[in-house]
């Protein structure tokens, strides 16, 4: 049985940006191994090593300028390009790092620049090449990054410290990452009707339902009228609540379970990593449900995002009450199980709102990830300044706060109609008039 080339497509789209995104966060992992046994580190220095995690925040800023303005050469060149700039600086980090403070900063800047193409990759999938009876479980396939990103990253991590050497993390997954592209170019096209391993009936079912042809209806962005759209807002809030959010947990939950909580690294890439893949499942299987829901759209994404998030909320509330280590640990891998659901959520949302500019929406989540990894390190550094329980209950709390806010604005204020700057409803009307 031949497998459908859209599901070929989701998976090589999704592994691309995982490893991408696994070499970003290897580093997590890795500075446990880098620090240990060692006196002359410039990780060492907080201030150095407080500028080394916002390094990828500076190369991400950097990488989303661009992406804008390469639109014209198509998503599989630009993958590409950027995949390029991935690989080749994640294969100079261990030099880099052994050169100093400065060499390691501007690779780790290279490193964050392609991670711009993560949330664009994902909505020029979702819209391009996704059917409308499958949006919810391919989001959840394509944004299963922030599952397996983690899960590759510190398991990689944990066994190259263990027998080979932090380095080798880096050049193992720089090698899985050019593969992954490789066989990308190969099965991507821009244009579905172009591809020449599908069927004309799967490119029929792709692009059947969509609402209007592309020929239609202009694709100017109406910027003004996308900005005054609370939706939008709604779900840019959101996403940077998600973000800041699962940010702690991979940004710095290595750290904390390792010095706080006083767990091996062994231990902690491997929990870190196990709830990672209970996530994965937790989406595929949210991702039908929504699917088959007869709900209407606006409502069940309401609904959803509420289910989605209360929980997650109260298990940073049991983070600053409860002491345990292990029940702590119980509440890291219940909270990203759960809370890393909510991406397909925004997505599907912001899909559903802004048809085919959909990317532009994408770019403004990009930019939230860009403010919480330069603001991040900064309120750590400020609230936490001994390494204390007390100190990350406070973090904990901000996060809490921040998706509480989500979860109020995200009910009263999304609404997943086509919005009428997208010229769906106007093409849908215009069609209905014509004899």
């Amino acid at each position: 049985m031949t497998v459908p080339v859209r599901y070929l497509v989701y998976g090589f789209s999704t592994s691309c940006i995982t490893l991408l995104y696994a070499l970003r966060l290897a580093f997590h992992s890795t500075i446990i191994c880098q620090l240990e046994n060692s006196t002359d580190s410039f990780l060492l220095d907080e201030d150095l090593k407080q500028y080394t995690f916002q390094s990828v925040g500076f190369g991400l800023a950097v990488g989303l300028v661009p992406l804008h303005f390469l639109n014209f050469l198509g998503t599989r060149n630009v993958t590409t390009i950027y995949g390029i700039i991935g690989i080749i600086s994640a294969l100079f980090y261990p030099t880099s790092y052994q050169l100093g403070f400065y060499p390691s900063f501007i690779t780790r800047l290279f490193q964050g620049a392609p991670l711009g193409i993560l949330l664009w990759l994902i909505a020029k999938v979702a819209t391009e090449w996704t059917p409308k009876s499958e949006t919810a479980i391919a989001i959840a396939i394509l944004t299963s990054v922030y599952q397996l990103a983690p899960f590759v990253a510190q398991i990689s991590a944990a066994e190259m410290c263990q027998y080979f050497g932090w380095e080798y993390t880096y050049y193992f997954l720089a090698v899985l990452c050019a593969a992954s592209h490789v066989a990308f170019y190969y099965v991507y096209t821009d244009r579905v009707e172009d591809n020449k391993l599908a069927t004309s009936e799967e490119k029929l079912f792709i692009s059947d339902g969509k609402g209007k042809d592309s020929s239609q209806v202009s694709q100017d962005v109406p910027y003004s009228q996308l900005l005054l759209d609370s939706t939008v807002w709604a779900t840019w809030f959101a996403n940077l609540a998600f973000f800041s959010s699962l940010l702690v947990f991979l940004q710095y939950g290595p750290l904390y379970m390792n010095q706080v909580l006083g767990f091996s690294v062994r231990t902690t890439g491997y929990s870190g990593g196990v709830a990672h893949v209970f996530c994965l499942f937790a989406k595929v299987v949210f991702g039908k449900v929504m699917d088959a829901s007869k709900m209407d759209m606006s409502r069940r994404l309401k609904t959803a995002w509420t289910v989605i998030e209360i929980p997650s909320l109260t298990l940073l509330m049991a983070l600053i009450i409860v002491r345990d280590v292990y029940i702590q640990m119980v509440c890291i891998v219940i909270f990203i199980t759960i809370h890393g659901v909510a991406i397909v959520i925004i997505v599907k949302t912001q899909t559903y709102r802004s048809a085919e500019h959909n990317h532009v929406l994408a770019n403004g989540n990009t930019l939230c990830v860009v403010l919480c990894l330069f603001l991040q390190p900064l309120v750590v550094k400020f609230l936490v300044q001994s390494n204390t329980f007390d100190e990350w209950s406070r973090v904990f709390g901000l996060h809490a706060i921040l998706i509480l806010v989500s979860v109020i604005f995200f009910a009263c204020k999304v609404d997943a109609t086509p919005a009428k700057w997208t010229g769906i409803q106007k093409v849908v009307t215009d069609k209905i008039e014509q004899p």
